[in-house]
């Protein structure tokens, strides 16, 4: 018979079918990978926000947490085992039982078996169903049909349960558990069967079957389960009251050191620890102490140092104890030199300690002045005083503060003046000279005793200034006149051309009147603000 021949070519997927299969994978895996990554990234997400709950938590209330998760951890690690231990109890005392009894019925039911005595076969199911843990008996034949039978087991017509039984005898097994549903409506149990072959002289007759409940060992077990489950909550109540309140024991030091550190981080270096503790936190404190007190000297070097140097040269020092040497460098800089006219006149007829007061109260007022401007007092020198501006900090605009200085020092004079000649006592007049362009800056002196201090043609030029200045007047030279930051702010007219000792051509210079109303209004704040500090402490800008 000849059968028909099929085309291998027939049964192929065409080519365009076959990619669109392939295409549809691949967007399939795609999809598959994007859907996993978006699930990571949440994942993620979400231990991060839990990461960052954590960090922002009081120490004591994670220190609780943890302690809580340990014992909830540990107790239902126990209760697990406990559990397990009591239902393998049960378990091998159920077995232990049922091994017993189907072992004593089958022995019993050996004769009346043979004998096929019905009467006494029901006897001995009945006798061994009395127990108050056993379900049922059962005795069957060699073909596994129940010839006798007693108990809640048997007490209806229910096929499931026979059809049960009958399985667990040819499981050729001595126990079996399974699941007995009863046809009353009563809720399923889980039994066990204990199954044993009746021999006679070597010869199989039958088996008799014992069963047993486990519902006494789910109680038993539901009870351990409440019990161990009632005092972890108790546990867990006293662990969560006791760790808060060892957490707070444990972490007030703690928050006293961060109190101290932002009393610290306030200026308040006077703070110490009074408690004395012996463990790590008490030597945690000790240092504390230590560097509060380091903090405190340090602070009360820099505020010492600040009224023999400037605030800005202390800082400078300070933060290069180091590396302090004799150094300098060039820079671009103002200097303003100022001092009392018919000095030696007034010291003749002033007692030594008026002079002083008198000095220190028209050094306070300039040292003012040129701290609102940001300049330096470089150094007091006898009646005059010698200004910086463009160090040790650059100023871009350091020409326009010196002149601005210089102007805010007239008012002051001024109006100290007016206070003096209130009360009988003369007037003082202060010239100024003020020159800029470039000076060498650094600590100048020895090795054993230095200072930071400007030298160069132009600081000589702007003492020279000052020298040929009469009283009230504040001089510049023409090249600083002529700096773009200065001719547009700066109203000045020509004073005087002067020929000085080692300079070959005349110096011009002029005569500073004010500012321009653009600017005037900056003096007149600066001003406002001295007036209103009577002690003329807090001359920060």
């Amino acid at each position: 018979m000849n059968m028909p021949a099929f085309d291998n070519k027939d049964s192929r997927v065409p080519a365009t079918e076959a990619g669109t299969i392939n295409r549809s994978k691949s967007m399939t895996v795609i999809i598959t990978r994007t859907r996993f990554e978006k699930l990571c990234n949440r994942t993620k997400a979400s231990w991060l926000r839990l990461h960052e709950r954590l960090q922002s938590m009081p120490l004591a209330y994670k220190l609780s947490f943890f302690i809580t998760v340990l014992v909830v951890s540990c107790m239902t690690l126990l209760g697990v085992i406990l559990v397990q231990q009591q239902t393998g109890q049960w378990q091998d005392q159920i077995s232990e039982q049922g091994y017993t009894l189907v072992q004593l019925m089958a022995e019993s039911a050996k004769e009346p078996l043979l004998a096929d005595d019905e009467r006494a076969l029901n006897t001995i199911t009945s006798g061994f169903s009395n127990n108050g843990s056993v379900l049922g008996t059962a005795i069957t034949n060699l073909d596994v049909e129940i010839i006798s039978r007693a108990g809640v087991l048997h007490e209806e017509n229910n096929l499931l349960t026979r059809n049960a039984l009958q399985q667990t005898i040819r499981r050729s097994s001595d126990s079996s558990t399974w699941e007995w549903q009863p046809l009353t409506g009563r809720k399923r149990q889980t039994v066990m069967s204990f199954v044993r072959p009746i021999v006679f002289q070597e010869v199989t007759a039958g088996y008799a079957l014992v069963t047993f409940s486990q519902s006494g060992m789910t109680q038993s077990t539901r009870r351990a389960v409440q019990a161990i489950s009632g005092a972890t909550l108790m546990i867990i109540a006293l662990s969560i009251a006791m760790a808060f309140a060892l957490g707070r024991r444990i972490t007030q030091p703690i928050d006293k050191l961060v109190d101290a550190s932002r009393a610290i981080g306030n200026g308040e270096y006077t703070f110490r620890f009074k408690e004395r503790r012996k463990d790590e936190l008490g030597l945690l404190m000790e240092a504390f102490n230590e560097m509060a007190e380091g903090m405190l000297e340090k602070s009360q070097v820099k505020s010492a140092l600040s009224r023999y140097v400037s605030p800005g040269v202390a800082r400078q020092i300070l933060s290069n104890l180091d590396n302090v040497a004799l150094s300098g460098k060039r820079i671009e800089g103002s200097v303003l030199f100022a001092d009392i006219s018919g000095f030696t006149r007034i010291s003749e007829k002033t007692s030594a300690e008026d002079l002083v007061s008198m000095l220190n109260r028209y050094f306070s007022l300039i040292t003012c002045a040129c701290a609102l401007n940001h300049g330096i007092v470089d150094k007091y020198m006898g009646d005059g005083v010698m200004l910086v501006f463009g160090a040790p900090e650059d100023d871009e605009d350091h020409a326009f503060h010196a002149v601005s200085c210089a102007l805010l020092m007239q008012q002051l004079v001024a109006h100290e003046n007016r206070q003096r000649e209130a009360t009988g006592l003369f007037p003082v007049q202060f010239r100024i000279g003020i020159n800029t362009g470039s000076m060498l800056a650094g600590n100048m002196g020895s090795q054993e005793r230095m200072e930071y201090t400007v030298v160069g043609d132009t600081v000589n030029l702007a003492s020279r200034l000052c020298g040929i200045t009469n009283s009230g007047q504040i001089v510049i030279s023409r090249e600083m006149y002529a700096r773009d930051d200065i001719t547009g702010r700066v109203l000045a007219g020509e004073y005087q051309s002067i020929r000085l000792r080692g300079i070959s051509q005349p110096v011009s210079t002029y005569l500073v009147e004010c500012l321009t109303a653009d600017y005037q209004e900056i003096i007149e704040k600066q001003l406002e603000k001295i007036l209103r500090n009577e002690s003329l402490r807090d001359c920060d800008a």
